[in-house]
């Protein structure tokens, strides 16, 4: 058999082994449980800590002052958000206001960052000297609108004017950048999230079949270099059907929580090659960064000779895909810098970094070049992988030439 034709008997054996098994279902139920979980938690966790650290301020002032300045604070907040200005809280004065702001600061119970007090003509805000950056400011914002609107109330005066007409327009460049930027960094996160989930397990790939010496019948059998590659495709497919499974879930639950529509509306800002071409786009590198990766797992899972080591490797690997993605990231909204021209020519951050600019520029024959550069480096690595399994695993040397090609098959003499 040629080289494509074992490596395709070796992805069928792998691929069937692994689908068809009973642990597959787990494998991929699995990471949407984490993931989804992740969400929640992480959800709920972010707006309990946005209400735990908006500032709350008493105010010891009159019942008249306080409203005023309740009023203003919502006028504000309505134009901005809720988080956007700190929280009050009405006290009743006492005879000395002074001391009462500094029981009221030394409060464990009530945890209040400072305390208003007085008219909005001369206020008084007790607290630290922190607390200037960010409440000091936005407090004395809600002192200025409540005194011109009662200075507005006191001349019997209103604003009028007609309101804002809005005009409406396709999109504005700075938006759309905006937006672009946004897409890249998205597709960088989904290229790097499965492939941290399924390429390391590539590491463990061979350690079972040294064990039971699987690997050396195969090795008799086939080139070893179509071992390799033949597992690198077989767990290739595999993550593509999780990724469909996973892609198939996602879009039902769209569905049923009737948020098709708004997924309809994304597409008005498209990534600068459009959204079919991207997505391709996004296929392929998903691909190429897969086999890369995979095939320098493998290589290395090679390497080890029990689960324990592999447990040690899994580490170092998992802060190499992580340096590699921020590696990738430095290309969104950049361009020209030494840094970016490495993420672009490094092979390993090649693909994250070709996403962000598929989705930043419009022009297509940079990704030609790119595919074919990081083919070429899926060739050299499963080819580097398998002479040093064969060198250092399997204690042979006969490799034949580092880059083989096939050769035509003679045909045998009929006997005479």
């Amino acid at each position: 058999m040629s080289l494509f034709e074992a490596s395709w008997v070796i992805a069928r054996r792998d691929f069937i082994a692994q689908v068809f098994s009973r642990s597959f279902i787990l494998f991929l139920v699995a990471p949407m449980l984490l993931i989804g979980f992740s969400l929640f938690v992480g959800s709920a966790a972010g707006n309990a800590e946005r209400n735990l650290n908006q500032p709350v301020v008493a105010l010891v002032t009159d019942s008249g002052t306080a409203e005023a300045l309740e009023a203003a604070r919502i006028r504000l907040v309505g134009g901005t958000s809720e988080q956007s200005f700190p929280r009050f809280r009405t006290v009743a004065p006492a005879e000395n206001v002074s001391v009462q702001a500094k029981a009221l600061l030394a409060d464990q119970n009530e945890n209040y960052s400072a305390v208003l007090s007085g008219t909005l003509d001369r206020p008084v805000l007790t607290g630290p000297e922190r607390i200037d950056d960010y409440t000091g400011k936005r407090v004395r914002l809600i002192v200025e609108e409540a005194r011109r609107t009662a200075a507005l109330e006191g001349a019997r005066a209103a604003v009028r004017g007609e309101p804002v007409v809005r005009d409406v327009t396709a999109n504005a460049a700075g938006n759309l950048q905006m937006l672009r930027r946004s897409m890249a960094q998205a597709g960088q996160g989904l290229i790097f999230t499965v492939t941290i989930m399924l390429a390391t397990l590539l590491l463990s790939t061979l350690v079972e079949e040294k064990s039971n010496k699987v690997i050396e019948v195969l090795a008799a059998a086939v080139p070893l270099d179509a071992v390799f590659l033949g597992k690198l495709i077989a767990m290739l497919g595999i993550s593509l059907v999780g990724l469909g499974l996973w892609v198939g879930i996602l879009s039902v639950g769209y569905t049923f929580f009737q948020m098709l529509q708004d997924w309809m509306a994304l597409p008005k800002v498209s990534p600068a090659v459009g959204w079919p071409v991207w997505i391709v786009l996004l296929l392929l590198y998903y691909t190429a960064n897969f086999m890369l990766l995979g095939a320098l797992f493998l290589g290395i899972g090679g390497q080890a000779s029990n689960i324990r080591e592999i447990q040690t490797i899994s580490m170092p690997v998992t802060l190499l895909q992580l340096m590699v993605l921020l590696l990738a990231m430095t290309t969104v909204g950049q361009e020209g810098s030494a840094l970016v021209w490495t993420a672009y020519l490094l092979p390993f951050s090649s693909p994250m970094a070709m996403v962000a600019y598929g989705a930043q520029y419009e022009a297509l024959w940079p990704h030609l070049l790119a595919l074919a550069w990081q083919a070429l480096w899926v060739v050299l690595i499963i080819r580097l992988s398998a002479r040093l399994f064969r060198t250092t695993v399997l204690k042979s040397t006969s490799g034949g030439a580092f880059f083989g090609f096939p050769r035509p098959r003679r045909k045998r003499a009929d006997a005479a």
